[in-house]
Formats: structure tokens, C-alpha cells, sequence
């Protein structure tokens, strides 16, 4: 059996120890799963494009909280954001390239949202109405850090400070005059790395990015409260939304590729040779709307990009990267809709009339009584062009995976006559393959026609050729691909 490797775009296709082409696939150890497909949840959508989504916890479980050019929201029980925006709503203006882009964190009960055009903002779950001014401070990235509120690149008395870290006092979110006592205080770390990028919170460190560098914000109590270490020169956050986070573990996206820092001090390159040039190659425009989420069910972080092929307006990302960390393995994801994505709750799917909103149910990827519909079940979540919220838990994508490209009878041409496609799925799945072939690695490739399985699971071929590459593909749901069965006949050399 040939074996579908890891995706490798960057490397020659020839005996590629992986695969060019990976889509609408999620990384396993061996072979790949499906992708569910994106299904709008809310039966309206925000007002304008959103520009942010957070989920916040407590005693009584889960709430999703959204973000647009004018406007905060809080999503209800029936799944509808519900305008929460302060008496006047915000400016919708821009304050760097395109978009202000909302950035959320919790403190004990409060929300709080801050987008750098505005103060920031607080709303107390269970006793607010309404979001109000937090302080009088505007600031671009709001995170926790042990038990302090912290911001970066502030406004503050209309003078912007794109290197600044802020912070409140310690407990008390609302206080952030600098003092001893409170402990609340500032520090500008100035240098030629660019603007602060994003803040990375976490209960025993921060991490501050910038455009080429990385900076440790450890507490050590008065009178310096934190202590700033570098950690990477050189190497930053490209795009600010590219950052995204989970346990131990920062993921994002640099000038030169994807990267991940472990335990605020271990930094890895994780698409070099691999997926780096496809990306940059791809990447068409909407830059400052590269924007990750992790899904912790499938152990993957996504990026949502605008790649070749898009089209409708400049701000719809068509395209996904995928990257499973728990195995190292990369896929892409295409045929998207969406404005951003983001780690987000939803409500529980208890009553037949609340499934209604997922389309056919003989068409889902789990059976209903799974744990993925349950309520407060965190996963890869977003907006799409009509600015509904959604969640990726539709019907399969349609998958394509290709071999690496061999030959089939060893320093000669072959005949390919058969395939059998090793795909794990059900009576409603459909599997085809299609040969890709060329005479001599200076030839264009040569495309067949697509050929689809029979009731016996073969695929009958006749592609003859130096070099073969077979692209299987698969709609409906399926459990796992895992790679291609061949019988190939030596032809004369030539």
C-alpha cells in the first residue's frame, strides 16, 4: 500500500516522502479524518462583519460574546447576539490598515473588550445590561496575567504608545494610575522590533509579541512588579489574529512561516520545508485578516486566510491551514466562507427543533447523541459573508489527498490498471481516483479523468506513464483515508 504522507507543498514532488495536496482533511498519526463543514447556528446575523468572538465561563456555564465596527453583543439562548453596546455604540474607525479588530479576556465576572478605537470596555455577567467604559484608556490587546488585567500598544491621552505594556492593579481591574501600592504600571519596551503584535496571558507568565521579537513579562512583586526578558529577536507575529493559544503551547504565524513556542521559552519552526512557501505563495491579500483559532476535540490549530481563488468581497477568507501539534502534520482546508474564526461555545442541541438548524441529520458527521453537540462544548467556530455564527459541524467537506508521485515499475514505464482507495466510510460515502501522470520530471503533469470506485472497492485505470501521482477523493462522511492499493504493468523502455 501507498501510504498518504504528511503534507509537504514545499518540497519537489518526486518521490516527496509526503503529498502536495491535503484538503478539507484533518491530520491523524496515519492517513487523515474528515473536516466537518461550517454551519451557520444563528438565524440572523451582527450587524456589520465581525471583527471579534470570545467565550466566557462560570458556575452557570458557557456565553459567546461578538464584536462588529459599532457594536458588542452577547449571544442568548436561541443562539441570536443580542445588541449589548454602550449608549452611543463605538467609533468604527480605523486606527492601523483596514480593520480594528475587537480583542476580549475575562476577570473574575467581567467581560472585558477593548479595540483600540474606544476605551476599553467591561460588562459584569449577571448584574450589566450593557458594556461601559472600563477606563479611560484606549489599548489594541487585553489579556490576564497572574492576577493582573494587561494591555498593549495604548492610546492614552491621545498619544499613541506602540511598544507599551499596561497593567492594572493587582485585583482590580478597574485601577490604572501606576502605583506602588497597587502595583499597576507601565513599561515601553522600546526597540527595532516593530509594533506590539498581541499579548499571550497565562497564570504564571505572559508573552508580549512584536513584529520581530518576543518578550517574556514575568511578575517579581515591587518595585519593578514585572520583569521583561527577550526570548526571540528576529522572529514575531506577521499578522496580529495569527497568534493563537492553548495549554502550554503559542502558535503563529512569522515573516518567514509558522512557528510554536512551548512553556513561554522553547521556540520551534513548524512549517519550514513543509508548508511555508505554499502559504506565502497562496496568501492573495487581506492580510490583516489572517486570523487562528484551536479546535481542542481534533488537537489542530487553524488559520483562516484569503488565498488564490477567492472571491466576493476583500475581507471573506476562502482557505484554511491546519496543523495538528498533538502529531505534527499539516493540511489545508478551501471552498471557505468565512470572515473569522475563532475557539467558541455553543448551545446544546436538545430538541428536534433545535436540530433543525443543522440540515439533514442523516448527514452528520456524529451520531446525536454525542458529546459535540452538547452545550458549552468549545470548538472551531466563526462568522461567515452573512455574518451569522456558526460552528464547523456540518456534513464532511469533500476531501482530495494525493500519493507521492512514483513509478510504477521501477527506471521504466508503467501501465497503471487498477486502484483500491483505503477509505474508511459508509454506505452514503462516494470515492474516486484520479491518475496524474508525466513522461519526464521537465513534462507538465497530465491530468486523467476521475474513475470512481466500484461496488468491490477497486477503481479500474489504464494511465500509462514514466511518473504516476493518484488523487483520491471522497464526499459524505467518512471515518479515515489512509492511502491506495496499486497494480502497475512494466512497459517497454523508452
Amino acid at each position: 500500500m501507498i501510504k498518504f504522507g504528511d503534507l509537504q507543498a514545499d518540497l519537489p514532488t518526486f518521490q516527496n516522502t509526503g503529498a502536495i495536496k491535503v484538503d478539507n482533511v484533518i491530520p491523524l498519526k496515519d492517513g487523515y479524518k474528515s473536516l466537518s463543514g461550517f454551519q451557520a447556528l444563528s438565524s440572523t446575523g451582527l450587524t456589520n462583519p465581525a471583527v471579534g468572538l470570545f467565550t466566557s465561563f462560570s458556575s452557570s456555564g458557557s456565553t459567546n460574546y461578538a464584536g462588529d465596527r459599532t457594536k458588542l453583543y452577547q449571544m442568548d439562548s436561541s443562539l441570536v447576539f443580542q445588541d449589548k453596546s454602550k449608549s452611543g455604540g463605538y467609533n468604527n474607525s480605523t486606527t492601523e490598515n483596514e480593520r480594528d479588530f475587537w480583542a476580549f479576556t475575562q476577570f473574575g465576572s467581567n467581560i472585558i473588550a477593548t479595540n483600540h478605537a474606544d476605551n476599553i470596555q467591561k460588562f459584569e455577567e449577571g448584574v450589566d445590561s450593557a458594556f461601559s467604559d472600563l477606563v479611560s484608556l484606549k489599548a489594541k490587546y487585553i489579556a490576564v496575567i497572574r492576577d493582573f488585567v494587561v494591555a498593549g500598544y495604548t492610546t492614552e491621552s491621545s498619544t499613541a504608545y506602540n511598544q507599551r505594556v499596561k497593567w492594572s492593579g493587582i485585583n482590580n481591574s478597574s485601577q490604572w494610575t501606576p502605583s506602588q501600592s497597587t502595583q499597576s504600571g507601565f513599561q515601553d519596551i522600546v526597540g527595532s522590533h516593530g509594533n506590539l503584535q498581541a499579548v499571550v496571558g497565562g497564570e504564571s507568565f505572559g508573552i508580549i509579541f512584536f513584529e520581530r521579537a518576543i518578550y517574556r513579562m514575568d511578575y517579581v512583586g515591587t518595585p519593578l512588579v514585572f520583569q521583561f526578558s527577550k526570548i526571540a529577536d528576529n522572529v514575531g507575529a506577521f499578522s496580529p489574529k495569527s497568534v493563537a493559544s492553548f495549554g502550554n503551547m503559542i502558535f503563529f504565524l512569522s515573516q518567514d512561516g509558522f512557528y510554536k513556542l512551548t512553556g513561554g521559552q522553547q521556540l520551534a519552526p513548524i512549517g519550514n520545508g513543509r508548508i511555508d512557501n505554499f502559504f506565502f505563495d497562496d496568501l492573495s491579500s487581506n492580510l490583516d485578516g489572517i486570523c487562528s483559532a484551536v479546535d481542542p476535540n481534533n488537537s489542530v490549530v487553524v488559520w483562516s486566510y484569503r488565498g488564490s481563488g477567492s472571491t466576493g468581497t476583500s475581507d471573506i477568507n476562502n482557505k484554511l491551514l491546519i496543523y495538528n501539534y498533538a502529531v505534527d502534520k499539516w493540511s489545508t482546508g478551501s471552498g471557505m466562507d468565512l470572515q473569522f474564526i475563532s475557539s467558541a461555545s455553543q448551545e446544546a442541541f436538545t430538541t428536534l427543533e433545535s436540530l433543525d438548524v443543522l440540515g439533514d441529520l442523516d448527514n452528520l458527521p456524529k451520531s446525536l447523541d454525542s458529546y459535540f453537540y452538547k452545550e458549552g462544548i468549545v470548538g472551531l467556530a466563526g462568522f461567515d459573508s452573512n455574518n451569522k455564527f456558526g460552528k464547523f459541524i456540518a456534513t464532511s467537506l469533500n476531501a482530495t489527498v494525493d500519493t507521492t508521485e512514483f513509478e510504477g515499475a521501477e527506471g521504466r514505464r508503467s501501465t497503471l490498471i487498477n486502484c483500491r482507495p483505503i477509505v474508511d466510510g459508509t454506505t452514503n460515502t462516494s470515492v474516486t481516483v484520479t491518475p496524474i501522470s508525466r513522461s519526464s520530471q521537465l513534462d507538465t503533469i497530465s491530468t486523467g479523468s476521475a474513475v470512481s470506485t466500484r461496488d468491490s472497492g477497486d477503481c479500474p485505470l489504464r494511465s500509462t506513464s514514466r511518473y504516476h501521482r493518484l488523487r483520491v477523493s471522497v464526499s459524505g462522511n467518512f471515518n479515515t483515508m489512509s492511502g491506495v492499493d496499486i497494480e502497475a504493468r512494466p512497459e517497454g523502455k523508452r
